[in-house]
């Protein structure tokens, strides 16, 4: 979902911004709205304009930003702060890259703009170009993106290959160095946060939440980055908990509670031409409840070609979970050409759990590349409403059986 052009009513908000900005003095140590504590410039929204309450979502939109080129502008540490309360707000661009570390703390609940033709760019916090952000929400703060006000506009309830036209709540973009922790992201319209070309990135301590039957309304999305780090987290989506997407190298995620939702997932991998290699992801102590997918991993067919290597699914417990362990490079429209996606060192290790499905383990993989997959210790119990015998089935697969293996092994 790359940006294709700029917001105009956005750059004009600046614009403003920038007039409050110089008007009421570019030296935070001169201006009477701000303290300094520990030297660090607080800035509370509140002072520069912002108001609780409904009507008032164009005038926080343009204060927010206001408080945002100040904090970009000091030449100590600033610390943004949105007290308790809710508070209208349209899509904001927060650009860097700033003199200063950042802290952006939410203390109260932000409300998303429901009119979809103010989202030019498809997103509502925008976070670009920053080293050194901190945003938080104490525990307490609120991203509500007004989901059941855009959902019915949505084309992909069914479709896999619609354009999603409707805006995520959050995005980060080549943002380094930084940690976000302590919020709800509730009912995101399309995806919650995407995390692109980043680099030392670290998300915990989040609760993420929407409808099982909301459309693409994936908790994280991570693309084009290194070193991320997903920790210790509740999710419940309408599509993937979490997803890591092409480019990405050194990912890990660890404590995860997802459910409902599509499961976590390496993909989809190969849907464009541009899309550049994957490695070292690493998924462990999670658990999935009644997902519709458990571990996956997804490439298109007819994919430009790719290699996928040293992905690690370990120590993940699946409760009611249709699809606990897949791998579906037959993914997409269907086409004559396989998956030119390459598999390899991929594992899965010490998966235990229950299943509602006839094959708990599903391996399909590519017909010109067949993955290269570990499989250890893996007990997955059938407690699906019929009466059926569980399998594993293995189409092009390389697998290497190790412990205990419940389903039985498939024949590759």
């Amino acid at each position: 979902m790359a940006i294709r052009g700029k917001d105009v009513k956005t750059v004009f908000l600046i614009g403003l911004a920038l007039i409050s900005y110089v008007a009421n003095g570019a030296d935070h140590l001169g201006s009477r709205r701000h303290l300094l504590h520990d030297n660090v410039c607080i800035i509370d929204v509140t002072k520069l304009g912002v108001k609780a309450g409904p009507g008032h979502c164009t005038e926080n939109t343009a204060s927010l930003m206001n408080a945002w080129v100040q904090a970009c502008e000091s030449a100590v540490p600033a610390k943004i702060i949105i007290p308790a309360g809710t508070y209208e707000m349209g899509p904001v661009n927060f650009q860097g890259p700033c003199k200063s570390p950042i802290t952006f703390e939410l203390l109260g609940t932000v409300q998303a703009a429901t009119d979809v033709k103010l989202y030019k760019d498809l997103t509502w916090f925008h976070f670009e170009e920053i080293d050194r952000l901190h945003l938080t929400g104490s525990g307490k703060g609120v991203f509500d993106g007004q989901g059941d006000c855009f959902w019915k506009l949505s084309t992909c309830r069914s479709n896999n290959q619609c354009k999603i036209s409707l805006p995520s709540s959050i995005k980060f973009r080549r943002i380094t160095n930084s940690v976000i922790s302590g919020f709800t992201s509730l009912n995101s319209p399309a995806f919650h946060m995407h995390v692109i070309s980043s680099n030392n990135f670290t998300a915990h301590s989040l609760n993420i939440i929407a409808p099982d039957e909301s459309p693409n309304t994936d908790g994280m999305h991570i693309s084009t980055s290194c070193n991320v780090k997903v920790l210790n987290s509740r999710i419940g989506t309408g599509d993937d908990c979490l997803s890591v997407g092409q480019g990405n190298s050194d990912i890990t995620i660890s404590g995860i509670d997802c459910g409902p939702g599509h499961g976590i997932s390496v993909g989809s991998l190969g849907k464009y031409s541009d899309e550049t290699d994957v490695k070292n992801v690493l998924v462990t102590d999670c658990t999935l409840t009644k997902t519709t997918n458990g571990a996956r991993i997804k490439t298109w067919l007819a994919s430009p070609t790719l290699k996928a290597s040293n992905i690690t699914f370990q120590n993940i417990i699946m409760n009611m979970v249709k699809n606990p362990i897949i791998i579906d490079q037959e993914y997409g429209a269907k086409r004559p050409e396989p998956s030119n996606v390459a598999l390899t060192g991929v594992q899965f290790k010490n998966i235990r759990g229950t299943s509602i499905s006839e094959f708990p383990v599903s391996l399909i993989c590519s017909k010109k590349f067949p993955c290269c997959v570990d499989m250890t210790d893996v007990d997955l119990v059938y407690k699906g409403e019929k009466e059926l015998i569980e399998k594993a089935e293995c189409v092009s697969a390389k697998v290497n059986f190790l412990g205990k293996q419940n389903p039985p092994p498939c024949r590759c």
